[in-house]
């Protein structure tokens, strides 16, 4: 899984929201421990799920407005949050189902490039493709 020689980060491609061309988004191995520790459904997600919102996302937004939203670290600040309809969802247990009805999943990508959250929320009622309240919950849409 993630390889000392590589500085404790494992590497995915992302769509650059400047451009439209591919660049690397990483996650920490400490994330990822953290993750496995949550359960089968949980490293599904993160092994399918958080990738194809980063290669296929729906919207980019830049600049968090609301603190839930920034990374827990010190010294790192949200940048990017990715917005995705993925095909699938995992159940806790690991199941893949069909993605979770009027939802769709959110993927925070720092200043550094890392990937520091993702997770499920509740869809907007005029537009499904973005999470609830997105004009208030963003500074600008970047794609």
């Amino acid at each position: 899984m993630c390889d000392p020689v590589r500085q404790h980060y494992e590497y995915l491609d992302a769509v650059n929201p400047v451009d439209g061309n591919k660049f690397t988004v990483k996650i920490s191995c400490d994330r990822m421990q953290n993750v496995a520790r949550r359960g089968k459904g949980h490293v599904y997600e993160m092994a399918y799920v958080l990738p194809e919102v980063l290669t296929k996302p729906k919207a980019i937004f830049a600049g968090l407005r609301k603190d839930e939203d920034e990374p827990r670290e010190r010294g790192s600040f949200g940048r990017l949050c990715y917005v995705g309809s993925p095909s699938v969802a995992y159940r806790s247990n690991g199941q893949r189902v069909e993605p979770w009805p009027g939802q769709v999943y959110l993927v925070f990508v720092s200043d550094e490039n890392v990937a520091y959250n993702w997770t499920w929320v509740k869809a907007d009622s005029k537009d499904l493709n973005m999470p609830k309240e997105f004009d208030k919950r963003f500074k600008r849409r970047v794609l």
